[in-house]
């Protein structure tokens, strides 16, 4: 407790240090208020997705699009949702047009990625951010706050791929568990759950995907006689 006291401070004198926009502290306030004793129901949650020229930001790599979709009271809310292409800034390779078919010609005229993270934090405020292998997405979104605003975001990160780790010891404790969760594909899962995937490599795509495997793992929790936020909280949370 007193460590997080510590932290706490900590991130909010950085906040002040540099200036930063009132955005963050009201994402800063929200996530620092956020009650883990709750249930998971009264929880809001945004399901997040991003793409990227590539995988390593510290090498150079940046975002070309974020997409980010609101579950509350359990079920996913599409009337609440973010869809924003981002000016890279840099040349985009050939790999990357492949993968996600974000011409150059698409990415002209944009938003640079600081005014469209403004936009993103306004829409997430301090809400639980839901990823799957979300790792990846947070690397890129930290490291874009810190050269745009010298901070990292305040709001807790879920992953989809380790609640489903967690959830298959919880269903068979004799299984063998794979080793990590790099197994445990969007695709494995959109398969598993009857989730079609039409726009895979898609920010808004694979958000909608993933938003839909945690409104179907939150309800077999239920199931298990697992409504707590904290549990939840224990089984996904990115550290």
């Amino acid at each position: 407790m007193v460590l997080k006291s510590l932290r706490k401070k900590a991130y909010e004198k950085r906040l002040r240090r540099y200036n930063v926009p009132e955005v963050f502290f009201k994402s800063f306030m929200h996530a620092t208020a956020l009650d883990t004793k709750g249930s998971i129901k009264d929880t809001k949650f945004v399901v997040v997705d991003t793409e990227a020229t590539g995988f390593r930001p510290e090498k150079g790599d940046v975002l070309l699009s974020v997409a980010g979709l609101g579950v509350s009271n359990g079920r996913l809310d599409l009337s609440r949702s973010f869809y924003e292409l981002i000016k890279p800034g840099r040349d985009i390779p050939h790999e990357s047009v492949v993968v996600h078919n974000l011409t150059p010609d698409k990415l002209r005229n944009l938003l640079p990625v600081s005014e469209v993270l403004l936009r993103f934090f306004e829409f997430c405020k301090g809400d639980i951010l839901v990823g799957h292998h979300s790792s990846f997405d947070m690397r890129f979104l930290n490291h874009a706050l810190k050269q745009n605003f010298k901070i990292t975001m305040a709001n807790r990160v879920l992953d989809t791929a380790m609640i489903a780790r967690a959830m298959q010891e919880i269903e068979d404790p004799t299984r063998v568990a794979m080793e990590g969760t790099k197994h445990v594909t969007l695709d494995k899962l959109a398969t598993r759950f009857g989730i079609g995937m039409p726009d895979r490599h898609d920010a808004y795509g694979d958000a909608l995907a993933t938003a839909l495997i945690f409104q179907r793992q939150a309800g077999l929790l239920r199931q298990q006689n697992i409504f707590k936020l904290k549990d939840l909280l224990n089984m996904g949370e990115v550290r």
